[in-house]
């Protein structure tokens, strides 16, 4: 790969060949490339792709994973995958946990998400007002 130059025209035609039926496995290997030396939006790609089980093998805990490494990397789109995958009890803190620890979890994920600049994450955190009070009273800086 190498210069950040040619990484971001790399993912472009990633995105574009995604759009082609005929190409989008060869996409989907390019997109994990790209994630794998640490491109936010690849890996926020393949960790939707694997989530939802579209043109990967369903993979709750690499999707995690690749997930985490966006948002450690403040991509918007990647907190609410994961706020999502907190309450439903599909990331590794929660598979075991009870309602109370997924709301807690998820109400974190979807604040992360909302400050980082998704709308989409604030409006998730409201609709599922038990996130929202569940971070509020179970926050650690009480």
């Amino acid at each position: 790969m190498g210069a950040p130059e040619s990484i971001a025209e790399d993912f472009r035609g990633a995105c574009l060949e995604f759009a082609e039926p005929a190409t989008r496995d060869h996409a989907v290997g390019r997109f994990r490339r790209l994630a794998d030396v640490g491109h936010p939006a690849a890996c926020y790609n393949i960790g939707v792709l694997l989530l939802g089980g579209r043109h990967l093998p369903r993979d709750d805990a690499s999707a995690e994973s690749y997930l985490r490494r966006a948002a450690a990397q403040q991509y918007p789109g990647s907190f609410r995958p994961l706020g999502m995958m907190a309450l439903r009890g599909r990331t590794v803190a929660t598979r075991q946990a009870s309602g109370d620890v997924r709301l807690y979890l998820a109400g974190q994920w979807f604040a992360r998400g909302w400050l980082a600049g998704d709308a989409e994450a604030h409006t998730l955190m409201l609709r599922h007002f038990p996130c929202l009070f569940a971070c509020m009273v179970l926050c650690p800086w009480r």
